[in-house]
C-alpha cells in the first residue's frame, strides 16, 4: 500500500515534470532476488554458457563480482558470447515466466502504476543483462523500449564480449537514464547500485526488507521515502 504522503508527492512530481522518466531498478526492487544471476544459472545448468578451461562460469563470475562489481555485472553478459540472440531472447522469456510472478514485489508495482497515471514515464534501469531484463521487466508493465540493461554488442545475429557503455550500475544508470529523458523520480534497493540515481532523483523511494537494509538507513537519513520488500 502507498503512503499518502508519498501518493501526494508523486503526483506532485507528475504536475511539474510532466512526461519526466520514473526510474526503478529491477532485482529487489521489481521482484524479490537476481532474475540475472538465476538466468545465468540456467543457462550454465543448459549448457549453454561454459569456459575454455571446463571450469564453473557462475563461481568465476561471483569471483569478478567480488573484484569489483560493474565489470562484474558486465561479466555476467559477456559470458553469453557467441551465443545467438534470438535463441537467448526466447529461452529468456521462457525462463522469466516461470521465474518472476512469484517473486513480485507489490509496493513496487503499485507505485509503477502510480507514476503512470500520475505523468510520468515508468523506466526500468537494470544491472543485469539486457537480454534477461528484457523478457523480465514488461511482465511488471514497462513496455520494452523503456528497458535498460547490461549491453554487449551484437555481431551476425551472436552476442560478443564487447561491453556497450554506460554500465548500467551505480552512476551508469543515470547516464543510462539521461539520454531518454529527465530524471523525476527513482526506486531501488542496492546502497552502493542505486544510491546515486536515487541523490540525483526529485524524488526518491528505497525499497527494502523488514529486517532493513544499509539503503533503506540512508534514506532514513535523508527523509526518503522507504517501502517494503513483501
Amino acid at each position: 500500500m502507498i503512503p499518502a504522503g508519498l501518493a501526494g508527492r508523486v503526483r506532485a512530481v507528475g504536475r511539474q515534470m510532466p512526461g519526466a522518466l520514473a526510474v526503478f531498478d529491477a532485482d529487489g526492487t521489481l521482484w524479490r532476488e537476481d532474475v540475472g544471476e538465476a538466468f545465468l544459472r540456467h543457462l550454465v545448468a543448459l549448457g549453454w554458457v561454459r569456459l575454455p578451461d571446463g571450469s564453473d562460469p557462475y563461481q568465476a563470475y561471483e569471483r569478478a563480482v567480488d573484484r569489483d562489481r560493474a565489470s562484474g555485472y558486465a561479466y555476467a553478459a559477456q559470458l553469453q558470447a557467441g551465443l545467438e540472440v534470438d535463441r537467448v531472447a526466447a529461452e529468456a522469456e521462457r525462463f522469466a515466466r516461470r521465474w518472476v510472478p512469484p517473486r513480485l514485489i507489490a509496493d513496487t508495482l503499485a507505485l509503477r502504476d502510480l507514476c503512470q497515471e500520475s505523468g510520468l514515464a515508468p523506466m526500468v534501469v537494470s544491472a543485469s543483462p539486457l537480454s534477461i531484463v528484457l523478457a523480465a521487466a514488461p511482465l511488471t508493465g514497462f513496455p520494452e523500449e523503456r528497458c535498460r540493461g547490461i549491453e554487449v554488442r551484437v555481431h551476425g545475429g551472436k552476442f560478443t564480449d564487447a561491453v556497450v557503455q554506460p554500465i548500467t550500475y551505480a552512476e551508469g544508470k543515470i547516464a543510462a537514464a539521461e539520454k531518454a529523458g529527465r530524471l523525476a523520480l527513482a526506486c531501488g534497493d542496492s546502497y552502493t547500485g542505486d544510491l546515486a540515481m536515487l541523490a540525483a532523483a526529485q524524488l526518491a523511494i528505497a525499497i527494502a526488507p523488514e529486517s532493513g537494509s544499509p539503503l533503506a538507513e540512508e534514506a532514513r537519513r535523508r527523509g526518503w521515502f522507504v517501502l517494503g520488500q513483501s
